[in-house]
Protein backbone atom coordinates (compact mmCIF):
# COMPACT_ATOMS: atom_id res chain seq x y z
CA UNK A 1 0.00 0.00 0.00
CA UNK A 2 1.46 3.09 -0.86
CA UNK A 3 1.61 5.89 1.87
CA UNK A 4 -1.61 8.20 0.43
CA UNK A 5 -3.27 4.77 1.33
CA UNK A 6 -4.65 5.05 4.40
CA UNK A 7 -7.77 6.81 3.68
CA UNK A 8 -8.63 3.73 1.13
CA UNK A 9 -8.62 1.10 4.25
CA UNK A 10 -11.85 -0.77 5.12
CA UNK A 11 -13.10 1.42 8.34
CA UNK A 12 -14.42 0.70 11.55
CA UNK A 13 -16.09 3.69 13.71
CA UNK A 14 -17.31 3.50 16.95
CA UNK A 15 -17.96 7.46 17.84
CA UNK A 16 -20.42 9.38 15.25
CA UNK A 17 -23.01 11.70 16.45
CA UNK A 18 -26.24 11.14 14.12
CA UNK A 19 -27.29 14.95 14.84
CA UNK A 20 -23.66 15.64 14.37
CA UNK A 21 -23.61 14.29 10.88
CA UNK A 22 -26.08 15.71 8.93
CA UNK A 23 -25.15 17.11 5.89
CA UNK A 24 -24.90 21.25 5.10
CA UNK A 25 -27.08 21.04 1.74
CA UNK A 26 -30.00 19.11 4.19
CA UNK A 27 -30.20 21.58 7.29
CA UNK A 28 -30.51 24.42 4.48
CA UNK A 29 -33.47 22.07 3.06
CA UNK A 30 -35.38 21.45 6.26
CA UNK A 31 -35.30 24.79 7.47
CA UNK A 32 -36.73 26.48 4.00
CA UNK A 33 -39.24 23.40 4.41
CA UNK A 34 -40.16 23.41 7.55
CA UNK A 35 -39.21 26.64 9.12
CA UNK A 36 -39.43 28.66 5.77
CA UNK A 37 -36.61 30.24 6.73
CA UNK A 38 -33.30 30.92 4.60
CA UNK A 39 -35.13 30.72 1.61
CA UNK A 40 -32.18 32.99 -0.52
CA UNK A 41 -29.36 31.30 1.61
CA UNK A 42 -26.94 28.95 -0.18
CA UNK A 43 -25.34 26.47 1.51
CA UNK A 44 -21.92 28.61 1.65
CA UNK A 45 -23.58 31.10 3.33
CA UNK A 46 -24.76 28.92 6.65
CA UNK A 47 -21.59 27.21 6.41
CA UNK A 48 -20.08 29.55 9.44
CA UNK A 49 -23.28 28.67 11.56
CA UNK A 50 -23.31 24.75 11.08
CA UNK A 51 -19.42 24.51 10.73
CA UNK A 52 -16.31 25.33 12.86
CA UNK A 53 -14.61 28.05 10.93
CA UNK A 54 -11.50 29.48 12.71
CA UNK A 55 -13.37 31.81 15.26
CA UNK A 56 -14.74 28.63 16.74
CA UNK A 57 -12.08 26.70 19.71
CA UNK A 58 -13.96 25.99 22.58
CA UNK A 59 -16.74 23.17 24.08
CA UNK A 60 -19.29 26.00 23.87
CA UNK A 61 -18.58 26.85 20.16
CA UNK A 62 -18.64 23.72 19.16
CA UNK A 63 -22.32 22.86 20.95
CA UNK A 64 -23.54 26.13 19.31
CA UNK A 65 -23.59 24.69 15.97
CA UNK A 66 -26.24 22.62 17.24
CA UNK A 67 -28.11 25.05 18.73
CA UNK A 68 -28.49 26.98 15.51
CA UNK A 69 -29.49 24.03 13.26
CA UNK A 70 -31.22 21.57 15.12
CA UNK A 71 -34.48 23.52 15.33
CA UNK A 72 -34.89 22.49 11.46
CA UNK A 73 -35.98 19.01 12.45
CA UNK A 74 -39.64 18.84 12.92
CA UNK A 75 -40.65 15.65 12.22
CA UNK A 76 -40.18 11.40 12.21
CA UNK A 77 -39.35 11.93 8.18
CA UNK A 78 -36.71 14.40 9.16
CA UNK A 79 -34.92 12.09 11.94
CA UNK A 80 -35.44 9.20 8.87
CA UNK A 81 -33.78 11.40 6.25
CA UNK A 82 -30.48 12.32 8.32
CA UNK A 83 -29.95 8.62 9.50
CA UNK A 84 -30.61 7.47 5.61
CA UNK A 85 -27.80 10.19 4.82
CA UNK A 86 -25.91 9.23 7.37
CA UNK A 87 -25.14 6.25 7.00
CA UNK A 88 -25.14 6.28 2.84
CA UNK A 89 -21.94 8.85 3.90
CA UNK A 90 -20.59 6.02 5.78
CA UNK A 91 -20.75 3.92 2.48
CA UNK A 92 -18.91 6.49 0.76
CA UNK A 93 -16.64 6.49 3.07
CA UNK A 94 -15.58 3.08 2.82
CA UNK A 95 -16.84 2.33 6.19
CA UNK A 96 -17.96 -1.41 7.39
CA UNK A 97 -19.25 -1.00 10.66
CA UNK A 98 -20.51 2.19 12.49
CA UNK A 99 -22.41 2.75 15.90
CA UNK A 100 -24.20 5.88 15.37
CA UNK A 101 -25.88 7.72 18.50
CA UNK A 102 -28.04 10.08 18.76
CA UNK A 103 -30.14 11.15 22.31
CA UNK A 104 -33.98 10.50 22.00
CA UNK A 105 -34.15 12.78 25.20
CA UNK A 106 -32.38 16.03 23.18
CA UNK A 107 -34.85 15.26 20.29
CA UNK A 108 -37.48 15.05 21.56
CA UNK A 109 -37.24 18.35 23.68
CA UNK A 110 -36.71 19.91 20.22
CA UNK A 111 -39.49 18.39 17.88
CA UNK A 112 -42.13 17.10 20.51
CA UNK A 113 -42.00 13.49 19.03
CA UNK A 114 -41.96 10.74 21.73
CA UNK A 115 -38.97 8.72 22.17
CA UNK A 116 -40.18 5.98 20.53
CA UNK A 117 -41.06 7.83 17.09
CA UNK A 118 -37.64 9.22 17.07
CA UNK A 119 -35.89 5.62 17.71
CA UNK A 120 -38.43 4.05 15.06
CA UNK A 121 -37.40 6.91 12.79
CA UNK A 122 -34.01 6.46 13.12
CA UNK A 123 -34.35 2.58 12.58
CA UNK A 124 -36.35 3.39 9.49
CA UNK A 125 -33.56 5.18 7.93
CA UNK A 126 -31.27 2.46 8.47
CA UNK A 127 -33.55 0.12 6.59
CA UNK A 128 -33.76 2.36 3.84
CA UNK A 129 -30.33 1.96 2.86
CA UNK A 130 -29.94 -0.93 0.57
CA UNK A 131 -26.31 -1.47 1.12
CA UNK A 132 -23.11 -0.44 2.97
CA UNK A 133 -21.98 -0.68 6.47
CA UNK A 134 -23.79 -2.95 9.18
CA UNK A 135 -25.04 -0.48 11.34
CA UNK A 136 -25.63 -0.36 15.50
CA UNK A 137 -27.11 2.37 17.47
CA UNK A 138 -26.70 3.90 20.80
CA UNK A 139 -28.93 5.60 22.51
CA UNK A 140 -27.02 8.99 24.45
CA UNK A 141 -28.07 10.03 27.75
CA UNK A 142 -27.63 13.95 27.74
CA UNK A 143 -25.62 14.35 31.01
CA UNK A 144 -27.09 17.39 32.40
CA UNK A 145 -30.84 15.99 31.88
CA UNK A 146 -30.31 13.92 35.12
CA UNK A 147 -30.94 10.54 36.00
CA UNK A 148 -34.56 10.84 35.23
CA UNK A 149 -33.50 11.18 31.52
CA UNK A 150 -30.93 8.27 32.02
CA UNK A 151 -33.52 5.70 33.27
CA UNK A 152 -35.73 6.65 29.98
CA UNK A 153 -33.02 6.22 28.06
CA UNK A 154 -31.71 3.34 29.17
CA UNK A 155 -34.98 1.78 29.03
CA UNK A 156 -35.93 2.74 25.60
CA UNK A 157 -32.32 1.09 24.29
CA UNK A 158 -33.50 -2.20 25.81
CA UNK A 159 -36.61 -2.28 24.23
CA UNK A 160 -35.03 -1.48 20.31
CA UNK A 161 -32.22 -3.95 21.50
CA UNK A 162 -33.51 -6.44 19.14
CA UNK A 163 -33.67 -3.79 16.48
CA UNK A 164 -30.04 -2.85 16.51
CA UNK A 165 -29.71 -0.55 19.70
CA UNK A 166 -26.59 -2.16 21.29
CA UNK A 167 -25.31 0.58 23.41
CA UNK A 168 -26.10 3.80 25.82
CA UNK A 169 -23.39 6.73 26.20
CA UNK A 170 -23.50 10.01 28.09
CA UNK A 171 -22.58 13.01 26.46
CA UNK A 172 -23.36 16.98 26.17
CA UNK A 173 -21.13 18.91 29.12
CA UNK A 174 -20.18 16.56 30.99
CA UNK A 175 -19.14 19.22 33.73
CA UNK A 176 -22.66 19.95 34.70
CA UNK A 177 -23.69 16.99 36.96
CA UNK A 178 -21.25 14.50 38.40
CA UNK A 179 -21.33 11.10 36.24
CA UNK A 180 -22.05 9.40 39.38
CA UNK A 181 -25.93 10.34 38.79
CA UNK A 182 -26.26 7.86 36.48
CA UNK A 183 -24.50 5.14 38.19
CA UNK A 184 -27.98 3.21 39.23
CA UNK A 185 -29.41 3.67 35.42
CA UNK A 186 -26.17 2.20 33.91
CA UNK A 187 -25.72 -0.50 36.20
CA UNK A 188 -29.47 -1.76 34.74
CA UNK A 189 -28.35 -0.74 31.01
CA UNK A 190 -25.57 -3.58 31.57
CA UNK A 191 -27.33 -6.32 33.78
CA UNK A 192 -29.53 -6.23 30.14
CA UNK A 193 -26.78 -6.58 27.97
CA UNK A 194 -26.40 -3.18 26.63
CA UNK A 195 -22.92 -2.13 25.89
CA UNK A 196 -21.82 1.37 28.29
CA UNK A 197 -19.24 4.14 26.42
CA UNK A 198 -19.16 7.57 28.30
CA UNK A 199 -17.81 10.67 27.56
CA UNK A 200 -14.83 11.34 29.62
CA UNK A 201 -11.68 13.12 29.58
CA UNK A 202 -12.23 15.46 27.34
CA UNK A 203 -13.77 18.34 29.24
CA UNK A 204 -12.86 17.32 32.49
CA UNK A 205 -9.79 15.38 33.50
CA UNK A 206 -8.66 11.87 34.17
CA UNK A 207 -10.66 11.33 37.11
CA UNK A 208 -13.70 11.61 34.96
CA UNK A 209 -12.30 8.76 32.82
CA UNK A 210 -12.15 6.77 36.54
CA UNK A 211 -15.41 7.23 37.08
CA UNK A 212 -16.52 5.78 34.09
CA UNK A 213 -15.00 2.61 33.87
CA UNK A 214 -14.87 2.03 37.83
CA UNK A 215 -18.41 3.50 38.57
CA UNK A 216 -19.97 3.20 35.67
CA UNK A 217 -18.73 -0.01 34.11
CA UNK A 218 -17.96 1.80 31.09
CA UNK A 219 -15.79 -0.56 28.49
CA UNK A 220 -15.35 1.86 26.14
CA UNK A 221 -14.45 5.92 26.67
CA UNK A 222 -15.51 8.46 24.28
CA UNK A 223 -12.55 11.18 23.74
CA UNK A 224 -10.35 10.02 26.85
CA UNK A 225 -7.40 11.69 26.06
CA UNK A 226 -6.77 13.27 29.37
CA UNK A 227 -5.93 9.87 30.83
CA UNK A 228 -2.76 10.52 29.67
CA UNK A 229 -2.39 13.52 32.72
CA UNK A 230 -2.56 10.48 35.40
CA UNK A 231 -0.34 7.56 34.80
CA UNK A 232 -2.93 5.34 37.16
CA UNK A 233 -5.83 6.06 34.79
CA UNK A 234 -3.45 5.14 31.87
CA UNK A 235 -2.74 1.57 33.89
CA UNK A 236 -6.65 1.14 34.75
CA UNK A 237 -7.37 1.58 30.99
CA UNK A 238 -4.35 -0.82 30.07
CA UNK A 239 -5.84 -3.63 33.10
CA UNK A 240 -9.34 -3.81 31.98
CA UNK A 241 -8.43 -3.79 27.94
CA UNK A 242 -10.97 -0.38 27.81
CA UNK A 243 -10.68 1.08 24.62
CA UNK A 244 -10.85 5.23 23.83
CA UNK A 245 -12.73 6.58 21.04
CA UNK A 246 -10.47 9.20 19.63
CA UNK A 247 -11.70 11.82 17.64
CA UNK A 248 -8.29 13.87 16.60
CA UNK A 249 -9.59 17.13 14.90
CA UNK A 250 -12.86 17.43 17.20
CA UNK A 251 -10.53 17.58 19.66
CA UNK A 252 -8.50 20.74 18.47
CA UNK A 253 -12.36 22.10 17.48
CA UNK A 254 -13.38 22.03 21.24
CA UNK A 255 -10.46 23.38 22.38
CA UNK A 256 -9.06 20.22 24.47
CA UNK A 257 -5.97 19.92 22.45
CA UNK A 258 -4.39 23.38 21.29
CA UNK A 259 -3.05 21.64 17.23
CA UNK A 260 -3.21 18.54 15.83
CA UNK A 261 0.55 18.03 15.68
CA UNK A 262 0.00 18.35 19.41
CA UNK A 263 -2.52 15.43 19.81
CA UNK A 264 -1.94 12.37 21.83
CA UNK A 265 -3.28 9.10 20.11
CA UNK A 266 0.48 8.40 18.68
CA UNK A 267 1.31 8.41 22.48
CA UNK A 268 -1.83 6.13 24.13
CA UNK A 269 -0.39 4.16 21.40
CA UNK A 270 2.80 3.93 22.44
CA UNK A 271 1.49 3.44 26.33
CA UNK A 272 -0.86 0.10 25.43
CA UNK A 273 -3.41 1.54 25.31
CA UNK A 274 -6.65 0.24 23.00
CA UNK A 275 -7.66 2.89 20.43
CA UNK A 276 -9.84 3.79 17.32
CA UNK A 277 -10.17 6.94 15.46
CA UNK A 278 -13.52 8.17 14.83
CA UNK A 279 -14.88 11.70 13.18
CA UNK A 280 -17.42 12.61 16.57
CA UNK A 281 -19.47 15.37 14.50
CA UNK A 282 -18.30 14.82 10.81
CA UNK A 283 -20.86 17.68 9.67
CA UNK A 284 -19.85 20.17 12.06
CA UNK A 285 -16.19 19.58 11.68
CA UNK A 286 -16.36 19.52 7.65
CA UNK A 287 -14.60 15.96 7.99
CA UNK A 288 -14.26 12.48 6.49
CA UNK A 289 -13.18 9.26 8.50
CA UNK A 290 -10.61 8.66 5.60
CA UNK A 291 -9.40 12.21 6.02
CA UNK A 292 -8.74 11.67 10.26
CA UNK A 293 -6.90 8.50 8.95
CA UNK A 294 -4.56 10.33 6.83
CA UNK A 295 -4.39 12.91 9.35
CA UNK A 296 -2.75 10.18 11.81
CA UNK A 297 -0.78 8.57 9.25
CA UNK A 298 1.22 11.50 8.39
CA UNK A 299 0.86 14.07 11.02
CA UNK A 300 0.76 12.03 14.09
CA UNK A 301 3.23 9.03 12.46
CA UNK A 302 0.81 5.92 12.88
CA UNK A 303 1.60 3.25 10.21
CA UNK A 304 -0.59 1.73 8.31
CA UNK A 305 -0.46 -1.19 10.33
CA UNK A 306 -1.25 0.60 13.44
CA UNK A 307 -4.56 2.24 12.14
CA UNK A 308 -5.59 -1.20 11.11
CA UNK A 309 -5.04 -2.83 14.01
CA UNK A 310 -7.19 -0.11 15.92
CA UNK A 311 -9.80 -1.29 14.00
CA UNK A 312 -9.39 -4.74 15.02
CA UNK A 313 -9.35 -3.37 18.53
CA UNK A 314 -12.68 -1.68 17.32
CA UNK A 315 -14.63 -4.41 15.99
CA UNK A 316 -13.77 -6.48 19.19
CA UNK A 317 -14.48 -3.79 21.34
CA UNK A 318 -17.94 -3.14 19.06
CA UNK A 319 -21.36 -3.51 20.77
CA UNK A 320 -22.26 -5.70 18.18
CA UNK A 321 -22.65 -9.55 17.94
CA UNK A 322 -20.93 -12.40 17.30
CA UNK A 323 -22.03 -12.95 13.23
CA UNK A 324 -21.39 -8.97 12.80
CA UNK A 325 -18.02 -9.21 14.46
CA UNK A 326 -16.82 -11.89 12.64
CA UNK A 327 -18.32 -10.97 9.36
CA UNK A 328 -16.42 -7.14 9.86
CA UNK A 329 -12.90 -9.12 11.11
CA UNK A 330 -12.91 -11.39 7.67
CA UNK A 331 -12.80 -7.98 5.65
CA UNK A 332 -10.14 -6.03 7.97
CA UNK A 333 -8.09 -9.39 8.39
CA UNK A 334 -8.27 -9.51 4.57
CA UNK A 335 -6.25 -6.44 3.76
CA UNK A 336 -3.02 -7.35 1.97
CA UNK A 337 -3.17 -11.13 1.79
Amino acid sequence: MEASSVDKLPKVELHRHLEGAVRPATILDLFRKNCGMLLNASVEDILPEVQIVEADRSLADFLAKFEFFMPCLRSAEDITRITREAIEDCAAEGIVYVELRFSPVFIKGLTGLSYVDVVEAALKGAQAVDSGPIVNFIVIIPQPAGEKAGWDSVRLARDYMSDGITGVDIADDTRVLGLEEYVRPLAWARANGLGVTVHAGESEGPESVRIAVERLGATRIGHGVRALEDQSVIALLSEKGVLLEVCPTSNVHTGVIAHIDEHPLAELVRRGVAVCINTDDPGISGITLGGEYELAHRILGLSECEIVKMNLDAIEAAFADERQRAGVRSVLEGIGS
